[in-house]
């Protein structure tokens, strides 16, 4: 079949051009290992947080309660995730922000036992303080959050003797072995690895054009479907690599990989039909590119910038769109790259199964299938419009 000769002679292009082979396949590595040097297990994540319990029920006490649940939660036989720090005011608590010894503020108030036993309009509130941009704040916060979800369902049961539904959280896994911010970083670094892949094949498929090898292609009775399939295939197979490697990386520098060969074998599906987004990419990169230059110039502004918006660097602020069945849905989570680092953070961070991540592969594979359709229509265009 046609698409099989792409797939041989997109290895062969590939094994041949070692500045390419260096781009894809050790450039997004060198960047895991600076990443890995400087969040991972040689550097302690240190994330204190001041707690202010206002508190002032003289029998059941919940603020008390719920201190000793953050304290109980932090514990664990060889590390902590963050320190704790309880203050006696607010003024105290504000002034340990500010010179940076405290990432987080959480602040019970006064009433907080009283509300929480009413249960009628209101739970009470808890406030949390802290810089939006300190990654340790984010870490913080989303703990406590995690926490205090917990809690409250807790005293809903002892007060209205009511099951409440279990809700799962993201940040519930916060607590397992994964306490370096490296930890969190290494999924999106994994990620960028595939994003890269945009560069490579926009380049490879622009001097193809270029070369007339696509013309001389057609000829032979190749469909234009036949030439993106194979490009898939292949490249595909490139994404296990990467994924392979980049874990390998990541490991030497002290990711705590969960799960064993299973969760791996998922992180790999997971790179295979990420794959498909950044082929897709390329595709149209080439389609209204010129020559193969200015589709190597437009691939990386391309290609870097979705890497951030799609969270492979930095943590990403809520950006909510629309809400579904009550849950929020973020505007870059509609990113397959976005998804492909939430499923490989919940299978390799967090020792998820397939069941946590099946979700994740539906949209990717939806939205990669799109960007395909895309890709194949824009592509045919150009190459017919030149007969």
């Amino acid at each position: 079949m046609k698409m099989f000769d792409i797939v041989q002679l997109n290895f062969k292009q590939l094994t041949r051009d070692k500045k390419n082979l260096f781009f894809l396949l050790l450039f997004p590595a060198v960047f895991m290992l600076i990443f890995g040097v400087a969040f991972g297990s040689g550097v302690e994540t240190n994330v204190d947080i001041a707690i202010v319990n206002h508190d002032n029920a003289s029998t059941t006490n919940l603020g008390n309660e719920l201190v000793d649940a953050i304290k109980e939660f932090n514990s664990s036989e060889n590390e902590s995730l963050f320190s704790v720090h309880e203050v006696s005011n607010e003024n105290q608590a504000q002034k340990m922000l500010e010179n940076g010894s405290v990432s987080t503020i959480l602040v019970i108030p006064q009433d907080f036992t009283e509300d929480m036993g009413n249960n009628q309009s209101s739970l009470g509130e808890v406030v949390i303080k802290g810089n939006p941009i300190s990654s340790d704040y984010g870490i913080g916060s989303s703990v406590i959050s995690g926490i205090v979800s917990e809690f409250s369902k807790e005293i809903i049961k002892e007060v209205s003797g009511q099951t409440i539904p279990e809700i799962e959280l993201k940040y519930e896994d916060l607590n397992i072995s994964s306490s370096s911010t490296f930890d969190l970083y290494a999924p999106g670094l994994i990620i960028f690895a595939i994003l890269m892949t945009i560069t490579v094949v926009a380049t490879n498929v622009a001097q193809e054009e270029e070369s007339g090898m696509i013309k001389r292609l057609k000829l032979s009775k190749m469909k234009t479907s036949d030439y993106v399939i194979g490009n898939l295939i292949s490249w595909s197979f490139v994404g296990v690599i990467q994924v392979i490697i980049m874990l390998l990386v990541a490991i030497l520098v002290g990711f705590k990989w969960e799960g064993g060969v299973y969760t791996l074998f998922l992180a790999c599906i997971v790179g295979v039909v990420t794959t498909f987004s950044s082929v897709a990419v390329a595709l149209i990169i080439v389609a209204f590119s010129k020559n193969a230059k200015q589709a190597s110039s437009i691939s990386p502004i391309i290609a870097v910038p979705l890497s951030f918006i799609s969270g492979s660097f930095i943590p990403l602020p809520d950006c909510v769109i629309a809400n579904f069945g009550g849950q929020p849905i973020q505007i870059y989570e509609i990113l397959p790259w976005n998804q492909a680092i939430t499923a490989v953070r919940q299978v390799l961070t967090y020792g998820q199964g397939l069941n946590a991540i099946f979700t994740n592969l539906i949209i990717i594979l939806i939205m990669g299938t799109i960007l395909l359709a895309i890709s194949i229509v824009l592509f045919n265009k150009k190459i017919s419009a030149q007969d």
